[in-house]
């Protein structure tokens, strides 16, 4: 009797979370959801077997654009065919995560810059701070106007590095992306060049033949520490065919 009462109460509680979700907008269920698969791919797992307005919102490509992909290796050289079709959707819809690893792999290994730099754009867009460093050191080290925007790119990572990853960090996950990722040197692109001197007339002497530039030296000239970032990234990618010394 007494097992009868609790399961009788179990399942009013069901029904009443059922109705109270059942109530709710679709699109408020998919933004809640959006947001906790951000963070985390189980936590979304969970949801989904929560209720069946769960279920159906995390069905929304609006998921797959928001949903964080950390758990998965950047370079997939062993992924099941399942995980491969989900990485494939998740890029299909503009995950800029997803956008950004494409983007790295067809830029620096596959011998396709043009649509390898436009992936990474498109992530950068999306504020993806990886892409925006990536981006800035390509733009820079071009030279002409799109160096000014190479250089805005850059600065905005050292403007809002509260929020986002600072620029080492930037900096350090790539180094690690592209010692992963494996170079035919006979088929992958040549890279940027290194920037030419700006030809502005400023007191950044200091810069000259010395290591990575601290951040709270950011204060400085803009085009001298972009153009400095942007010469000591270029030597590591030349370093071993785009892998790090």
């Amino acid at each position: 009797m007494v097992n009868r009462k609790k399961n009788m109460k179990r399942g009013r509680r069901k029904t009443c979370s059922h109705e109270f979700f059942k109530g709710i907008p679709k699109d408020l269920l998919t933004e809640v959801l959006a947001r906790v698969a951000s963070t985390s791919f189980s936590d979304l797992f969970t949801a989904k077997l929560s209720c069946k307005e769960f279920l159906e919102a995390a069905s929304e490509n609006y998921i797959l654009e928001h949903i964080t992909i950390e758990k998965f290796p950047v370079i997939p050289w062993r992924i099941s065919h399942g995980a491969s079709s989900f990485l494939d959707r998740c890029k299909e819809n503009g995950n800029p995560e997803a956008l950004f690893r494409q983007g790295m792999v067809e830029f620096f290994s596959s011998k396709k810059p043009e649509s390898g730099f436009q992936h990474l754009k498109n992530a950068a867009i999306k504020g993806h701070a990886e892409a925006k460093y990536i981006c800035g050191i390509i733009l820079v080290c071009h030279g002409g106007q799109s160096k000014q925007e190479g250089i805005e790119l850059l600065s905005s990572l050292k403007n809002c590095r509260s929020r986002h990853r600072s620029v080492k960090e930037c900096r350090n996950r790539i180094k690690g992306i592209l010692q992963s990722m494996w170079i035919d040197k006979s088929e992958a692109g040549n890279g940027p060049e290194e920037p030419k001197n700006h030809g502005r007339t400023c007191n950044c002497s200091k810069f000259t033949n010395r290591g990575w530039i601290e951040e709270e030296e950011y204060t400085t000239c803009d085009y001298c520490v972009w153009d400095h970032e942007a010469t000591l990234f270029c030597k590591i990618l030349r370093a071993r065919g785009f892998g790090i010394s």
